[in-house]
């Protein structure tokens, strides 16, 4: 089998990375910039929290229409157009407008992802859909690398204001909305446009395991934000966050592709519960640490883990639903994780301005353990292996579960 890689994956990995030039210069310079304005962790705790979860239920309904319409490229490139010029506006010091244009980025992302996701699963063969998705990731997660650079390179460079900053960061992502789109080929549906609405019902049994699961995990899992303001209180200076930035994302890139394949050969359910299993440590690790090399480390290793199972965590719903109705599936389960991710970041920036910063980080690592059992409630994506005539296995078929 040919391992080229389609097009259209690489185009649409492009669009991330140039899309998150533009994010990762701004994203790890706003706990400092909300300190500007005299906003702290329960304010953040609320941008995030509201951003995140708008951006995640507005897949589930941005899936459905990709579905129903076959407008999966427009819709894809609409969202990434919405966060590019959205973000002109941070260029606004003011609270109320800050927290607008969080909310209108993410809302952007809400709008592009499960279609985008579809037109992958679309360009490459499905054997290969967790390496699809580990290369979107890794293209997605070298942007990321690339802003918080540039953002320390500028800052060192320059005597120049953050507002000033984030009109210039985004430059990469307008020119890639302008420019890449037009390359992107539309690919024709392998079934039908679905007429079926949003109705839980017909989810597969698997997904509605799965939806709960990602809904419990979305509960424990705060705007990583947080990690950058615990550094912070160790001594981090603003001038530095973009690097623990880029720390934290140069280990997702390194284990985003490998998670993809280890998805595709292993199998997403125990790669989902590895990459659990390292967050709940590395939480507990933030919990009593009180150095800032150490902290280091740790964010350096939430980044692993970040890339370890994103791959998984989208290829698993992809796999259990038929084409028709592939990006509704992929809608709820951003819709499920949306649905946690506002209290996730509300109660975490409560409690640690309310109580402390080590029993907020130590409640959701003990979370984690929990919701981490519960994956053996989760069914394998992966079908028994046929049976040959004479009762043996066959060498050739599909692994048995996992």
């Amino acid at each position: 089998m040919s391992r080229r890689i389609p097009r259209n994956v690489l185009l649409l990995g492009l669009l991330s990375l140039f899309n998150d030039v533009t994010a990762d210069v701004i994203t790890p310079l706003l706990p400092a910039y909300l300190a500007t304005m005299g906003l702290g962790a329960s304010f953040l705790g609320v941008m995030e929290g509201l951003a995140s979860s708008i951006s995640n239920m507005t897949m589930l309904f941005s899936g459905w229409y990709a579905d129903r319409r076959g407008k999966g490229k427009a819709l894809t490139i609409g969202g990434y157009a919405l966060c590019t010029f959205a973000r002109l506006f941070y260029a606004l010091p003011l609270p109320e407008v800050t927290l607008s244009v969080r909310i209108l980025d993410r809302f952007g992302k809400g709008i592009r992802t499960a279609p985008r996701d579809q037109l992958l699963t679309e360009s490459m063969e499905k054997s290969r859909w967790g390496e699809a998705f580990g290369i979107q990731r890794m293209m997605d997660h070298t942007g990321s690398l690339i802003g918080p650079l540039a953002a320390t390179a500028i800052l060192a460079a320059f005597s120049i204001k953050l507002p000033t900053l984030f009109l210039v960061a985004s430059i990469p992502a307008i020119l890639s909305v302008l420019i890449i789109p037009r390359f992107i080929k539309t690919v024709p549906a392998q079934a039908p446009p679905s007429s079926s609405g949003l109705s839980w019902k017909r989810l597969p049994r698997a997904m509605k395991i799965y939806v709960a699961l990602m809904f419990l995990s979305a509960l424990t899992t705060p705007s990583e934000l947080f990690l950058i303001m615990k550094m912070k209180d160790l001594g981090l200076a603003p001038y530095q966050m973009p690097m623990a930035w880029f720390a934290m994302t140069i280990s997702t890139l390194v284990a985003t592709y490998v998670g993809g394949r280890l998805s595709d050969a292993w199998s997403r359910r125990r790669t989902i519960a590895l990459g659990w299993i390292l967050f709940s440590v590395i939480y507990a690790g933030f919990a009593f640490n009180g150095s800032l090399p150490i902290a280091w480390g740790l964010i350096a290793a939430y980044g692993f883990h970040t890339g370890l199972i994103e791959p998984a965590e989208r290829a698993y719903p992809a796999t259990v639903a038929t084409s028709e109705v592939r990006a509704t599936t992929l809608g709820w389960y951003y819709f499920a994780y949306g649905m946690g991710l506002l209290p996730a970041s509300l109660l975490f920036g409560l409690i640690w301005d309310h109580v402390n910063s080590r029993f907020a980080f130590l409640l959701n690592a003990g979370l984690t353990v929990v919701t981490t059992m519960l994956l053996t409630l989760l069914p394998s994506d992966r079908p028994r292996p046929k049976p040959s005539p004479d009762g043996v296995p066959d060498p050739d078929g599909n692994p048995g579960p996992s």
